[in-house]
């Protein structure tokens, strides 16, 4: 029986193999690729930011930021507002407060000469986040929401970004530290013999309590159009049971963004595109036509959309006493060394409870208790700067 299974599986393997088969686009991209524009004009108090890239070939990973353009949003009223580049490819302003009566247009020309423009659009009224909910799931996970509404029932349509933050500790205090000396002999001036010699008996603090940020890689979209009422109500993060995000404490932060019907369909489109598996029974990607032209070759695709709105923002926090038996455990034996040298390479089996080592009569280490790096030391998995909202 085992041996028929064995056989079904080879010739299951051999099937797959045979199936794969090399894509190739069937657009051919420019040497320098198309433009790729992101970014939307806050209208509210803050920055606007827009980034500016190239499309690479399939199988090339890096980012070819635009760098060296000049970035313009127009009025009708022919008032001209200027982007600065801060960083490379990355343009931005601070609190344009733009005239709701009126309409604007993006305007970018690079450094090779090319200009791109807008269509004009209209300053779009964003209301503001009701609230960031969260409840408990049948499987023991949590899963988040985002609420809002607009009473006059004109928005309709949503975006929304987040980013997660969450604080972790070590699961076990360094108590000691040591470095390998090598010292010069008779046989090899640099080095024949090594030390291992403790340099601090203290806690390091400085490696116990750490911060992780993760923020949404997917466009987060959603529409009221189908509903009698411009309420929304709907899932945006969950955590699954037992994560250390909820370890000790964990934060969510929102942006909300609002869009004509034409950019939410341009989204739509792109988050189908984006998302496709790569089955042959997908649908196929079509083509993003945005509201933003290349004056320069108008055959050649601009890849964005421009829109104004307010930017809305929430944040909320959730402890982990906030959510009973959350059960978040992470596994970190510890275990008794010797310490002479390469005694990492023979670990004994026994069990040592959290930063106990034992000395001889001249104060020298003879043991001392070990775990894994990244359950000492929390920096491997994050960072040790306390961000400015953390409470």
């Amino acid at each position: 029986m085992k041996s028929m299974k064995k056989i079904h599986y080879i010739i299951l393997f051999l099937l797959c193999a045979g199936c794969k088969e090399k894509y190739e686009a069937p657009v051919e991209s420019p040497t320098t690729g198309y433009l790729v524009i992101e970014g939307t004009v806050n209208n509210g108090p803050g920055n606007t930011n827009f980034r500016l890239t190239r499309t690479t070939k399939l199988g090339n990973e890096a980012i070819i930021f635009e760098k060296g353009a000049q970035v313009k949003i127009e009025g009708e009223n022919n008032i001209t507002y200027n982007l600065t580049e801060k960083t490379t490819g990355n343009y931005s302003a601070d609190n344009l407060n733009l005239n709701s009566n009126q309409k604007y247009r993006l305007r970018i020309k690079t450094s090779g000469g090319k200009e791109f423009l807008s269509d004009f659009v209209e300053v779009k009224k964003n209301p503001p986040i009701d609230s960031i909910s969260w409840k408990r799931e049948d499987d023991g996970g949590l899963q988040l929401y985002v609420n809002t509404h607009d009473d006059q029932n004109k928005t309709r349509y949503y975006q929304w970004e987040y980013a997660e933050t969450w604080e972790f500790h070590s699961t076990h205090r360094s108590s000691l530290k040591y470095v390998i000396l090598q010292v010069p002999g008779p046989n090899n001036p640099i080095m024949s013999v090594d030390y291992r010699y403790p340099i601090t008996r203290s806690y390091d603090t400085t490696i116990i309590k750490c911060w992780q940020t993760n923020s949404s890689t997917s466009l987060q979209l959603g529409s009221t159009i189908r509903l009698e009422k411009d309420i929304v109500y709907l899932p945006i993060v969950a955590i699954p049971p037992k994560s250390w995000k909820l370890g000790v404490l964990y934060s969510l932060f929102v942006k909300q963004y609002t869009w004509t019907k034409e950019g939410y369909e341009f989204l739509e489109k792109m988050k189908k595109n984006t998302e496709i598996t790569g089955s042959v029974f997908d649908a196929q990607p079509s083509e993003l036509k945005g509201n933003i032209h290349n004056l320069s070759d108008p055959a050649e695709p601009v890849v964005g959309f421009f829109n104004i709105c307010n930017i809305e923002e929430k944040r909320i926090y959730i402890s982990a006493n906030q959510v009973p038996d959350w059960g978040y455990f992470m596994s970190c034996p510890e275990i008794i060394i010797p310490n002479i040298s390469d005694s990492i390479k023979d670990k004994g089996s026994d069990k040592l409870p959290t930063n106990v080592y034992e000395v001889d009569l001249f104060d020298r280490i003879k043991l001392f208790g070990a775990a894994p790096p990244d359950c000492v030391d929390c920096t491997l998995k994050g960072t040790n700067k306390k961000p400015s909202f953390w409470p």
